[in-house]
């Protein structure tokens, strides 16, 4: 299989070497205003020092993915996007779930990456996650993606421990006129979008936008079709106001709903009426969801503004195990000010306000099924100049206080030096949190039960395993060392490498605690093996990531990623928790890579291709997820001007493959299938 593999991997490279030389043919031809031409050096960024800045005076490793990136890939959702970025793993686990993390520790709760959309975040503190299912938007309105690689949590807060991805939107002025797509296949059975955005006056306009989606079901190991069919519905606004010649305003709000179908896996006590041990199960699952954001920013002068933000948001979920509601308020101010000539000072504060109310089940369970929290935060951000326009000194930190993590206080030191124009290089020591939950502290999950004589269990009777909260339980911490280059090449290339080394500890692990008999009125006598949440695992890890662009004519261009990582854990006091160790160590890939390619063939036809693969997995049960090498294939045709089609192909090389098994929820995987599907778009 690997041989096969490397095979198709190697011709790929040459057909992506030989069709440059063949559109070449058209070099006289209209120029590829449609294919990204933006170089990488002056691509500007707000996620790094929450102000607009060049990619090249950024002390950070970041990765942008522009709207010519998301129209030329083919994806149809945000998380098949960040399949782009090095440092990013994206695995399916289903068809309608991922696993994304950034530098490692990847799972569909993956608590080490915060994620933004528009300045609002949507990682969900109780479970400790990002729901990525319904988190989506008309992608045509995406202005860019600013991923950064490593902590965050100086400028943005507990859980910006292994990145943050922060997603723009396009302003309703940059996206005035109509929209509409339409399109389907194999695996996107059907899906609409459409979008109007006006000038009302000339200082103000408004988009409005809808999309409506079905896709089908993955297939299982043996070839049959999974249950995790799902469909969504979301609609949502912006409005962008200039009010005076200083202040702007803009309201912003989105709402969706869907449902999503899911397989369990559930363990039960048996009784007399029904003898099994576990069991699967169907389910359709209901979500719901919305939120309203509204920032003011008043210019002061050339590098002193200031900014105020409000968002809520609301979500419904009906997960058969845990059916849930969450409410969340946020404020947060911000003033950016320069002074005494070399600093260039950006401070603020805010405050969050976080609803949890949850149904308890017989697997899953909390002490308090109605929770709050408040959040306070300051922060300070100070950009040095130490010698102007070649070396800079960035300081900066974060505390922030809540009902569940206490006092979280995260610094950080940046260094960048600019040589010329075309070559920075960066340096920063970093501290980071993952802030402990209530959910953490509360939670009880009952997640196996073993027949008697059976594996582990040794009983004559059934043991039933436990996973309990720990009211002791605290914040995760990481202290990262990062050294990074970036360079604009004459020879039209550009390059982004980045090396790292992370410090973990007080890592969440389960530690034992002495079994003990459950008497039950329906079932037999049985043992239960409680297992509590602790901090006893830390670690380290490592790593290497490069990007780089090559746009030798007008006619092509050929962007590449590749990752490398390592991570190793070790446990601590009494844990016997070789599972998430191992877990830890094995869901990251050793070995990551991207190539994708854009060609012009005539004036109106469009190539893109997009080869990745990576290396093998070590799952949860202890057996291998093997790697891959796939590629997915877009023909973009426009017959009239405003006019677009597209074909597209995608995970050609094979059938279908496994990407991740899920480590928390039981909900069994399933395998991606190769599919195909067509679009056709106008814009006016």
């Amino acid at each position: 299989m690997l041989k096969r593999q490397l095979i198709i991997f190697f011709y790929c490279l040459f057909i992506l070497a030989v069709l440059p030389s063949i559109a070449s043919a058209d070099e006289n031809g209209d120029d590829l205003t449609d294919i990204p031409l933006e170089s990488l050096m002056s691509l500007k960024v707000t996620s790094v020092s929450k102000k607009v800045q060049p990619i090249n005076n950024a002390a950070a490793a970041i990765f942008v993915i522009t709207q010519d990136d998301i129209r030329h890939s083919g994806a149809t959702s945000i998380p098949e996007v960040l399949r782009m970025a090095p440092g990013i793993q994206v695995a399916r686990i289903d068809s309608n779930k991922w696993a994304i993390s950034s530098r490692g520790f990847n799972g569909r709760f993956a608590n080490k990456l915060l994620v933004l959309m528009d300045g609002r975040s949507i990682y969900t503190p109780f479970f400790i996650g990002v729901y990525w299912e319904v988190q989506d938007t008309l992608l045509e309105d995406i202005e860019r993606i600013e991923i950064i690689r490593g902590p965050g949590a100086a400028l943005w807060g507990t859980n910006a421990v292994n990145g943050v991805i922060n997603i723009i939107t396009k302003s309703a002025n940059a996206t005035t006129g109509a929209l509409v797509s339409v399109g389907g296949g194999s695996y996107e059975n059907e899906f609409v979008a459409t979008r109007f955005a006006k000038q009302l006056t000339d200082n103000n306009a408004i988009r409005l936008y809808a999309k409506q989606f079905e896709r089908g079901s993955f297939v299982n190991s043996d070839g049959s079709a999974a249950n995790d069919s799902w469909k969504m519905t979301r609609g949502g606004f912006r409005l962008d106001s200039r009010l005076t010649n200083r202040d702007s305003m803009t309201i912003q709000g989105d709402y969706y709903s869907g449902v999503l179908n899911e397989t369990y896996q559930l363990y039960q006590l048996p009784t007399l009426l029904n003898p099994v041990y576990s069991y699967q199960v169907n389910h359709s699952s209901n979500v719901s969801g919305g939120n309203i954001i509204s920032r003011w920013q008043r210019t002061l002068g050339e590098n002193d503004a200031l900014s105020l933000q409000l968002y809520y948001d609301h979500t419904e979920r009906d997960m058969l195990v845990s059916p849930q509601q969450f409410n969340t308020f946020d404020i947060e101010f911000q003033h950016r000010v320069e002074f005494a000539k070399i600093h260039d000072f950006v401070w603020g504060g805010g405050y969050r306000y976080n609803q949890y109310q949850t149904i308890n089940t017989p697997t899953l369970w909390f002490d308090n099924r109605f929770i709050t929290n408040h959040q306070f935060s300051a922060f300070i951000h100070d950009d040095i100049t130490v010698i102007p326009d070649k070396l800079s000194l960035v300081l900066g930190s974060r505390i922030e206080q809540s009902n569940s993590a206490g006092i979280e206080f995260q610094p950080n030191a940046r260094l960048i030096w600019r040589p010329t124009d075309h070559h920075s290089l960066w340096t920063a020591i970093s501290r980071a949190t993952r802030a402990t939950t209530k959910g953490e502290q509360e939670i009880h999950y009952n997640y196996r039960t073993i027949p008697p004589f059976t594996g582990s269990n040794t009983n004559a009777l059934p043991l039933r395993l436990e996973i309990v909260g720990n009211k002791n339980f605290r914040s995760e911490e990481l202290t990262s060392y990062e050294i990074g280059y970036r360079a604009e090449l004459p020879i039209q290339v550009t390059v982004d490498l980045a090396f790292y080394y992370n410090d973990y500890n007080k890592m969440r692990v389960i530690t034992p605690a002495a079994p003990y008999m459950e008497p039950s009125s329906n079932a037999p006598t049985n043992l239960v093996q409680p297992y509590y949440l602790s901090n006893d695992m830390h670690g380290h890890s490592f790593g290497a990531e490069l990007a780089t662009e090559w746009n030798p004519n007008s006619l092509w261009i050929l962007q590449t990623s590749y990752s490398f990582e390592r991570l190793i854990m070790n446990l601590d006091g009494n844990s016997s928790d070789f599972i998430n160790k191992g877990n830890a160590e094995g869901d990251t890939p050793r070995h990551q890579l991207s190539i994708r390619s854009g060609f012009k063939l005539t004036h109106n036809l469009n190539l893109d291709l997009w080869l990745r693969g990576l290396t093998k997995l070590d799952s949860i049960d202890g057996s291998s997820i093997p790697g891959y090498v796939t590629m997915d294939a877009r023909v973009a045709w426009s017959p009239y001007r405003n006019w677009e089609i597209t074909l597209t192909g995608q995970n050609l090389f094979e059938p279908r493959h496994k990407e991740f098994v899920p480590e928390y929820i039981n909900t069994l995987p399933s395998e991606v299938p190769r599919s195909i599907y067509g679009k056709v778009t106008w814009k006016y």
